[in-house]
């Protein structure tokens, strides 16, 4: 499934959609393998990078649980009392796994200098070699089926979900340069490749605390798609400019607020179908669905 962001809502395939169900799936059984291999391979191998990426899959798999359900409250259809919806669950979801990599990352970085500083006498074996090259491959295929789904549904947290997968492979990758230098009788690279794991993930945890953060704040849309949106305001006839636009990201949806201006000689009727028009080429035109509240106010042509 390719990962082009262009493609409208109501044209994304139904494999798409099928996908997408299963993000928090995918991401929950395969961290419960790799977590498992990388357990196995770590103790067999005497590796402490590799002890400490199974320590990363473990919190993956805590993760992913909380990915299933926050996806899950955020498709709820909105109501009385949530009239924009729960997709702001999402930002809280991405916040806590911004939050529960910088601990674990903490946590790998004091065991390894502890390690070398006590002295390193083991080396790690093939065996730890292989479990790496697995989580390797396993968190590469993750990375790409969540992105995929992400992208095309706007989902920040399935976005945040698959750069942790990338990060993943990262550490994953650290982790390996570490035992095979190791292996070659340089016994602290082996604790060395565990911090460089554990510097990958502060990064990947600053970078999604910040996002998660400016969701949670409200923050507006980008510029570009706010142009966008008072270009096809605009375009609609009998709309004379914007009073005003308030735009935010509300997790997989847009939350466009607009005051639109028309003439004050129309009648109430001509100014609401005005507003339903505005509504449904909004709807139309943007990818991601559209949470939209429109009004009017009156402006007379000779204003400026």
């Amino acid at each position: 499934m390719p990962m082009d962001s262009s493609v409208r809502h109501n044209e994304i395939l139904p494999r798409c959609h099928w996908c997408a169900a299963h993000v928090g799936d995918v991401a929950l059984w395969g961290n419960v393998f790799l977590f498992a291999v990388k357990l196995l391979c770590g103790s067999e191998g005497d590796s402490r990078a590799v002890m400490a990426d199974a320590a990363h899959s473990a919190a993956d798999v805590l993760l992913a649980l909380i990915l299933m359900l926050c996806l899950r409250i955020s498709k709820v259809p909105p109501d009385e009392e949530h009239p924009y919806g729960r997709g702001s669950i999402e930002y809280i979801a991405s916040l806590f796994v911004g939050i529960s990599l910088t601990s674990v990352a903490g946590l790998i970085v004091y065991t390894s200098i502890a390690d070398i500083a006590s002295g390193v006498e083991h080396q790690p074996t093939m065996m730890a070699t292989l479990g790496l090259i697995i989580s390797i491959m396993g968190n590469e295929l993750m990375f790409r089926h969540s992105l995929c789904c992400g992208a095309r549904f706007g989902s920040p947290a399935m976005i945040a979900n698959a750069w942790e997968n990338r990060a993943d492979v990262y550490s994953s990758l650290a982790a390996l340069l570490g035992v095979v230098g190791a292996q070659m009788g340089l016994l602290f690279m082996d604790p060395l490749g565990a911090i460089v794991v554990a510097i990958l993930l502060l990064h990947s945890a600053f970078q999604m605390t910040r996002s998660a953060w400016r969701g949670i704040l409200d923050h507006s849309l980008d510029v570009s798609m706010e142009s966008r949106i008072r270009k096809l305001a605009l375009s609609e006839k009998g709309v004379l400019g914007l009073a005003s636009l308030q735009t935010r990201a509300i997790g997989q949806y847009l939350g466009i607020d607009l005051t639109l201006e028309v003439s004050p000689r129309i009648s109430l009727g001509e100014g609401c179908e005005i507003c339903d028009r505005v509504k449904s080429i909004l709807r139309d035109r943007l990818e991601k669905t559209a949470l939209i509240t429109v009004s009017t106010v009156g402006k007379d042509v000779g204003d400026d």
